[in-house]
């Protein structure tokens, strides 16, 4: 029976009911059993968890405050808690950075996920019936547009001039050329094209003098260049039926005064040029973006294999007066073969721009500039101006590449009034 209400609790009977209490026993069994109201238990037992001793039992001693030093275990142990500080420290920041890439991603709408390799129809020969040609493989690139740059007619001495119009003028013209080598100067059998899309779409006001008189600032031109690129690659869709494109980040799109290694796609508005056109292009089947973290591309056509990369980082620098960017370009493509072949990652045909000049070398296809001669190449360079173009050429399952093409963007000069096929200096008398 309990305790009357308002009858104090004895010594005894208290220091029972505390006994029950710090050994674990609930309220109302401890009520019951010293015989006192619950009520008057729940107070004991929140005295209890305030730091009252139990009555006969010595006090807990206090806490002493840690002092440093005073063991060699005291001493790992503070060691061990600022080691897992760290390394938690550490564990976010990475936790972070990953979800940081994963929303740029996420914002753009699809993660460009890398191809284990090209499609079927770039790696084995169509089928063809009695009386057909075999189908071949158009690949080209496009590269080093510079949409937003301007060029001065004036400066360039009357050879050349560029701005966003004369782009979209161009790059029409390139569009519309290919197509049309393609039907009429090819086998007229193809299972799709392949794209090489290596960069330097935008000009990105990279030099100081290119920040002063560029159209368009960086952003709006990227947009700009992805509404071109999505015309473009619908009509190379419409003639091809499929696209496939190896995907590399030029120098001039980087948002970095000077290359950054780490990363360094993801600090590039070609890149994001190349994510917001995979977006558009979400869910169809005929066209195949493939970007990748390196920032290169080894596929195959057929039997070829090729690396296309934007070219500006092939391990060299410089040039020659004379022979011009053919002695670092093949300078380059040996260390980069090199480089390749050790880790297992060989090439046949190494595809690069960046160098704005059309080579066709032993190892090496070299794109010309869509922009062309500009105020930098003559004054610094005191190179000779050549029409801009960009390349492209034909793969046979068995024979390799069949033709070579220089697709031109401009009218070709008026010949009017040269009827003859053929002519000659009669011999000197």
């Amino acid at each position: 029976m309990s305790r009357p209400i308002g009858q104090h609790l004895d010594s005894d009977t208290r220091t029972a009911l505390r006994r029950l209490l710090a050994a674990g026993t609930s309220i109302s069994a401890a009520a019951r059993e010293a015989g006192v109201a619950r009520g008057t238990a729940r107070r004991e037992a929140y005295l209890l968890k305030a730091g009252e001793p139990v009555e006969g039992e010595p006090a807990p001693e206090p806490a002493q405050p840690f002092r440093l030093g005073g063991s060699p275990e005291s001493r790992r142990i503070v060691q061990l808690e600022d080691e897992v500080k760290r390394l938690r420290g550490e564990l976010r920041a990475a936790h972070r950075a990953a979800l940081d890439e994963e929303a740029v991603r996420e914002i753009l709408g699809t993660i460009a996920r890398a191809a284990e390799e090209p499609p079927d129809w770039v790696l084995r020969p169509a089928p063809k019936r009695k009386g057909e040609r075999t189908a071949e493989v158009p690949v080209c690139t496009w590269s080093d547009w510079h949409l937003g740059e301007v060029v001065s007619r004036t400066e360039t001495n009357g050879v050349n001039a560029f701005d966003l119009t004369i782009a979209e003028t161009r790059i029409r013209a390139l569009v519309e050329n290919i197509i049309r080598i393609a039907r009429d100067h090819g086998p007229g059998r193809y299972p799709g094209i392949v794209i090489n899309l290596l960069g330097d779409i935008v000009s990105g006001g990279l030099h100081p003098e290119l920040a002063k008189t560029d159209a368009l600032e960086v952003l709006p031109a990227a947009l700009r260049a992805r509404d071109i690129l999505v015309w473009a690659f619908e009509r190379m869709i419409e003639a091809f039926g499929q696209v496939y494109v190896p995907c590399a980040a030029g120098n001039h799109g980087r948002n970095t005064l000077k290359p950054e290694y780490k990363r360094y796609i993801y600090k590039n508005y070609d890149w994001l040029i190349y994510e917001l056109l995979v977006r558009h292009f979400a869910g169809r089947s005929e066209i195949r973006f493939d970007i990748r973290e390196s920032n290169e591309v080894r596929y195959r056509v057929f039997g070829q294999r090729y690396l296309a990369m934007h070219g500006d980082m092939l391990g060299v620098k410089g040039g020659d007066g004379i022979i011009g960017a053919i002695g670092p370009i093949m300078r380059g493509e040996v260390k980069t073969r090199g480089q390749a072949a050790s880790s297992g990652r060989d090439y046949d045909v190494l595809v690069i721009g960046h160098w704005h000049q059309e080579l066709w070398l032993p190892r090496a296809i070299v794109a010309n500039a869509l922009k062309g001669f500009d105020e930098f190449a003559r004054l610094a360079l005191r190179a000779i101006p050549s029409e801009p173009s960009q390349p492209l050429w034909f793969v046979h399952p068995r024979r390799g590449i069949t033709s070579r093409w220089n697709v031109r963007v401009e009218a070709p000069p008026d010949r009017a009034g040269v009827s003859e096929w053929v002519s000659w200096e009669p011999e000197a008398a």
